[in-house]
């Protein structure tokens, strides 16, 4: 059998004898035409009604036989109007609502296809197939067939036009058929019709599971139930038994599914048009990611650095077939598969961290949690450092990299050198930077400097060519520079000049002379100079002087302090006013502390850490100070803001967590920055996170070891930049700080919670609203609140009580906890604990009639 052609001006006739039904009289062909039954009748879904007789001679062999019926397009269901196909006849058998004699073992073709006119629509009736290009083999058998086609609206009449013939090709001219409209008796469908699944949870069933679908319909006429039954037989025709429809049909829960029976009931009287009824019964299956949840935290990584997976599942369907597994790919780029524990009765969590390979094309980034076919994916991105080339060390022993004013600073026992930096551009494929180079090479540029002292040498070295000690951005637009004013003299102080440089305009401020006292230069000698910011002042500390025996390190050390004047350094104003000294007697041992850079929009605390225990104290200015300091700001006044800075009180310093003497000697050797509110060490590998006040240990990709400096850009292109001691640029985009600190959140009021993981919705039933508290690292959200009743039983006697549902959104880290709620008047009291690792305890209330419902939910990313 060959296919047909698609030919959309296809045209046919049909010629039709019909049977009288009882009750009414039906519409029929006119004309020469044998007569046609057909009835528009109102219902659920109202329904085009057409009955086609046998052909006259019926019961020799089975002849071709096809009828064509066309209508206005607006007329049908939305359901059998189908967008166009590479078919010219398109199977409309398989519609929920269509209705058809089985005819024998096939079923008739009950087909649609697209008319000349756009307003019109052809329906064919055939018993062979209108897509062949022959007759081919006709449905055996010629009975009576009833055709019920759902309309969009059943209150008028349809004319409609029918031709008849033995092919396609061989209609007649068309007959016009008014369908008139005729109202059924009525009819009752919950006596009539049953249909219904044996499943008790329809919409929540394990995948895989039977379910058995079973119907009874009295007066039936004929049925079919249509849905995904199995893959060969989307539409079961249902043939009556002495008047009543009735069976059962398993299937499978795959996924999401409607089964809808649609059954014609005979009327009675004084009207016998058949009813039309549909109902519809949905199935749906309990997928894995309802009832399990996974984050990683980071979500980028740096090459060698370490993920943590989190789960936790609830309510695990009971399925021997299958259990819980957890994979991804491990250091050296091999995929691991771990089995997991999880439990039907309870909330099971648990967590792992493994370390990405150094490759970033060496690993599959994803981590996936398995149950059976199904599987939850959670992917983490790996991210490059871009090779922008080597320039040679031509700024000797570096000393730091700032960046303000679009160009990068570069401080080296050589002098200042300059870069200037676009806004990105990648790299090429040779690893070279492209045109817009993110990390071009340092050149030096003549920098001017403002008015000098009086009598102060004019034979200095100018500013770009004097030894430059350490460099630290202030701002946007300035970078703080000291540079040596000439050699140190044996017994005479050591002279250091701070002035402040704008790197876009290349002049720089007056700058203030630093002394120390006499020094040895016989002896071996420790010279090291950091900046950093504390509120908007310059904390300066020198370290000078022969190195301690036992440690290799200085014995003494000072810390000096600097404001900032709001003038233009431009216009000759001194930039820099000495303050008093910070007092460090608290701290001990006094030597060897290295100073760490602040946090923060207004660098709000300040570290020192020592090189040999890793003891950290935290410095953090008065919270008055910072007051001040704003209302400073919004006035508008220089000079009061001014005087708000140089009253800056620093508070006694507070213990940190320590580094680990492993890292603590590394500490000093490389860069260490701030990096959009996180510490990073990257000579250490370790970054401090200032919202848990730890040190954590890291994998940066690059460890910018010895002589190694770096600087931060935090604008809308946050971007991180590293020489190494040989000359070596890199450069790295820095999306977010949590690429160093993997629970540092941005978002201020996620950061109570060290890991937004757990989530849980909230139910609780109360005679009254109540107070409710947590710990500081639990986000309890209120969410509703209605009037409800409740049967309650106390001592035996079963009433109902009027209460409060209240609903609430709960976030939790992973470990014990107290939700505690009081009423107004302190008589009731409830609480629930939360005993760590997804296990809630009972509640425990004053209340009998009370509750308290947890139900774990996943958590929002972030």
């Amino acid at each position: 059998m060959t296919r047909r052609p698609r030919l959309s001006t296809l045209l046919a006739a049909i010629v039709l004898v019909a049977v009288p039904l009882a009750g009414g009289t039906p519409a029929r062909t006119q004309g020469a035409a044998p007569p046609l039954e057909a009835r528009v009748v109102p219902g659920t879904p109202p329904t085009l009604q057409l009955v086609i007789p046998p052909a006259p001679g019926a019961g020799a062999a089975p002849r071709p036989r096809v009828v064509q019926v066309m209508l206005d397009r607006d007329s049908l269901a939305d359901a059998l109007i189908r967008d166009q196909s590479d078919e010219l006849w398109q199977d409309i058998g398989k519609v929920n609502g269509v209705l058809q004699d089985a005819g024998g073992d096939a079923l008739w073709h009950v087909m649609r296809s697209d008319a000349a006119d756009p307003a019109k629509v052809r329906i064919g009736i055939a018993n062979v197939d209108l897509n062949a290009s022959d007759a081919g083999t006709p449905v055996p058998g010629d009975p009576t067939l009833r055709v019920l086609l759902p309309l969009r609206a059943g209150d008028r009449a349809l004319p409609l036009e029918v031709s008849t013939g033995p092919s396609i090709d061989r209609l007649s001219p068309p007959v016009t058929v008014e369908a008139r409209l005729e109202k059924p008796a009525d009819v009752d469908p919950g006596a009539k019709l049953r249909f219904a699944a044996d499943a008790a949870t329809p919409l929540a069933l394990a995948l895989g599971t039977p379910v058995t679908l079973s119907w009874h319909i009295t007066d039936c006429v004929q049925a079919t139930l249509s849905g995904p039954i199995d893959y060969r037989q989307p539409v079961l025709a249902i043939t009556p038994d002495k008047g009543v429809c009735a069976g059962s049909k398993k299937v499978l829960a795959m996924g999401p599914a409607t089964y809808q029976l649609t059954a014609e009931i005979a009327g009675t009287a004084p009207s016998r048009v058949s009813a039309v009824v549909t109902r519809m019964v949905a199935l749906d299956v309990r997928r894995f990611d309802q009832f399990a949840h996974l984050t990683l935290t980071p979500p980028s990584v740096l090459p060698g650095g370490k993920v943590r997976a989190r789960w936790y599942i609830r309510e695990l369907p009971v399925d021997d077939r299958r259990e819980v597994m957890l994979s991804w790919t491990d250091a050296n780029g091999n995929r691991r598969l771990q089995r997991l524990r999880a439990s039907a009765s309870q909330t099971s969590s648990g967590e792992m961290s493994f370390a990405v390979p150094q490759s970033a094309g060496a690993a599959d980034t994803a981590v996936r949690l398995h149950y059976g076919d199904e599987s939850i994916a959670r992917s983490f991105e790996i991210e490059r450092w871009q090779v922008a080339g080597t320039s040679p060390p031509a700024a000797g022993a570096l000393r730091g990299m700032a960046f303000a004013g679009g160009r990068l600073v570069l401080c080296g026992e050589n002098g200042l050198f300059l870069s200037d930096v676009g806004a990105g551009g990648g790299i090429e494929p040779d690893g070279t930077g492209k045109t817009n180079d993110p990390f071009p090479a340092f050149t030096r540029v003549p920098l001017r400097l403002g008015a000098r002292a009086e009598g102060e040498r004019a034979d200095r070295l100018p500013l770009q060519e004097a030894p430059c000690l350490a460099v630290r951005a202030v701002d946007a637009d300035r970078v703080a520079v000291l540079a040596q004013i000439d050699k140190p003299v044996p017994g005479q102080p050591a002279y250091a000049e701070l002035t402040l440089l704008a790197p876009r305009d290349q002049a720089a401020s007056t700058p203030v002379t630093l002394a120390d006292d006499p020094i040895n230069i016989a002896a071996a000698q420790r010279r090291d100079y950091q900046i950093a910011l504390l509120r908007g002042r310059l904390i300066v500390q020198v370290e000078i002087g022969p190195l301690d025996r036992s440690g290799g390190l200085n014995a003494r050390s000072s810390v000096k302090a600097f404001s900032i004047a709001e003038g233009d350094i431009r216009t000759g104003r001194v930039g820099w006013r000495a303050e008093p000294a910070l007092a460090t007697d608290e701290l001990s041992p006094r030597y060897g502390w290295h100073l760490v850079d602040g946090f923060g929009t207004d660098n709000e605390a300040l570290l020192l850490v020592n090189e040999v225990s890793g003891a950290t104290a935290r410095f953090e200015a008065d919270p008055r100070s910072a007051e001040r300091l704003a209302q400073a700001r919004a006035s508008g006044s220089p000079a009061r803001l001014a005087a708000a800075r140089e009253a800056v009180e620093i508070d006694f310093p507070t213990a940190a967590s320590s580094v680990p003497k492993a890292q603590a000697a590394a500490l000093a050797e490389g860069p260490v920055l701030n990096v959009g509110g996180v510490l990073v060490a990257l000579g250490a590998g370790l970054a401090y996170n200032p919202q848990t006040n730890e040190w954590q240990k890291g994998a940066f990709g690059e460890t910018g070891g010895r002589g190694s400096v770096a600087a931060y850009r935090g604008d809308n292109e946050p971007r991180l930049w590293l020489m190494t001691a040989e000359g070596k640029r890199l450069s790295l985009t820095v999306e977010s700080p949590r690429l160093f600190a993997a629970d540092y959140f941005e978002n201020t009021r996620a950061a109570s919670l060290p890991y937004l993981v757990l989530g849980a919705n909230v139910t609780i039933r109360t005679r009254e609203p109540l107070n409710w508290r947590t710990d500081k690292r639990t986000r309890l959200e209120k969410t509703g609140e209605q009037p409800d009743t409740v049967n309650c039983t106390v001592k035996g006697v079963t009433s109902a009580v009027a209460m409060v549902t209240s609903s609430y959104t709960l976030f939790y880290p992973d470990r014990d906890f107290e939700l505690v709620g009081t009423s107004a008047d302190r008589k009731t009291n409830i609480s629930k604990a939360h005993l760590g690792k997804g296990s809630w305890d009972v509640t425990v209330s004053s209340d009998p009639c009370a509750s308290v419902r947890v139900e774990p939910a996943p958590v929002p990313s972030r």
